[in-house]
């Protein structure tokens, strides 16, 4: 008798069929299952498959995890990949929540993978039980009423074929098989506010109102109808030319009705960290404000209201710094605002400093403050706007400068933020 897990995955088998596909392999229930699976109908749908697990580096037994998905594609013949990354580290660094931190590291090592393997689609083994846990979590920690979408299936090379296959079907299908996995030994730890909803909250929801799940479901399914009628409308709104500088015009803001204004900063923010509503009531009424600030924001992001536009963008763009152009350098790259300065004429053969500005700077016989307030220049232009002197004197500033014989250019796309 076919399972049921094992009809609901044939039917997403069509959109394999001659593409190469790598599976994010943890080892637990859920990735064991769908990668099994894939290896047994891999030769009849005519597509490949590869696997690539991450080793976070944070649990007892990461190191026997990492083993383990290693042997399990070896028997198979499944072609593996493991990268291990030093997650809590990355986020003392990074000044990120760990799960903040650890999704950007195991993306980005999938999509490392993805290109070691030539894959066209990245497989992930969430499950209908992860849907439903992730809106508790969601409407626990207050999150905005935009998150309440949930995972969806697809999004560009990300498929996530088993979004409507349930706990009690995958321990099915791994009995029948009699597949092993990985068992992660926190799983009980209910100081894990993902177990605790788990363990206590969905479990006994089980047993009081069964098939509860589908009504949850529901919900998720009408929130992503109303998210991508708003998201076609006012996602364009968002310049993002700079990449790693988030920004809409507060003209056009303030035209917006109320809901589309906070659906904007939401999809704004969620970009870059995860957002609760507070977030969006906090960046609101700095909105109201009558004059330009700033506000921080989770992971070292600010948000900040200016005369013409508001701005997300990560603190590390405004920092201070120094940095020295030697005498017959024609170039200087400042890395964290990923702006390349070229030099020209006499000033190639002079050693420069550049810099930020500073309290007290001057330029000519004014202060550079008063300057930028004439030119009606933002703060995050004023603060990302570059100085150089020359013998401790100020010769030139970025966007008030008009010397052609100092130019600067900016690509941000590629900044690691």
């Amino acid at each position: 008798m076919t399972l049921s897990f094992e009809k609901k995955l044939s039917s997403k088998l069509g959109d394999f069929v001659g593409r190469r596909l790598l599976v994010a392999f943890s080892g637990g229930k859920d990735s064991v299952a769908l990668l099994h699976f894939l290896k047994r109908n891999e030769g009849i749908q005519g597509y490949s498959v590869s696997a690539c697990h991450i080793n976070h580096l944070f649990r007892k037994t990461s190191l026997w995890d990492e083993k383990f998905c290693a042997d399990f594609c070896e028997k198979l013949s499944i072609p593996f990949i493991s990268y291990r990354a030093d997650v809590p580290r990355y986020c003392e660094v990074k000044k990120m929540s760990f799960e903040h931190g650890a999704r950007i590291v195991r993306y980005r090592a999938l999509y490392n993978a993805m290109k070691h393997f030539d894959a066209e689609l990245l497989l992930t083994a969430h499950t209908k039980n992860d849907v439903v846990e992730t809106f508790f979590i969601h409407a626990v920690q207050g999150a905005s009423v935009f998150s309440l979408k949930g995972i969806t299936e697809r999004d560009r090379d990300l498929f996530r074929p088993m979004l409507d296959i349930s706990t009690e079907e995958i321990l099915e299908y791994i009995n029948r098989y009699k597949i092993k996995h990985a068992v992660d030994e926190t799983n009980n730890d209910d100081s894990y506010l993902r177990n605790f909803i788990r363990n206590h909250i969905t479990a006994t929801l089980s047993e009081y109102r069964p098939g509860f799940e589908n009504n949850i479901l529901g919900i998720m399914h009408d929130a992503v109808k109303y998210d991508s009628y708003l998201e076609e409308r006012l996602k364009p709104l968002i310049n993002v030319s700079d990449g790693s500088v988030l920004a809409v015009e507060r003209q056009v803001f303030d035209s917006l009705h109320e809901v589309e204004q906070d659906y904007l900063l939401h999809s704004m923010a969620s970009q870059l960290f995860r957002v609760e509503r507070r977030h969006i009531e906090d960046m609101k009424h700095l909105v109201e404000t009558d004059y330009s600030v700033r506000i921080d924001m989770p992971d070292g992001y600010r948000f900040e209201k200016s005369d013409k536009l508001l701005r997300l963008f990560h603190k590390r763009l405004i920092v201070k710094f120094e940095q020295v152009k030697k005498a017959s350098e024609t170039e200087l790259y400042v890395r964290h605002l990923g702006k390349m300065i070229t030099f020209k004429g006499d000033w190639v053969d002079k050693e420069l400093i550049v810099r930020k500005r500073a309290v007290g700077d001057r330029f000519g016989n004014k202060k550079l403050k008063d300057i930028f307030i004439d030119k009606k220049l933002d703060l995050f232009v004023r603060d990302t706007s570059l100085i150089i002197l020359c013998d401790n004197c100020i010769v030139w500033v970025e966007n008030i400068s008009s010397d052609d014989t100092i130019t600067v250019s900016v690509n941000r796309k590629n900044l690691e933020l």
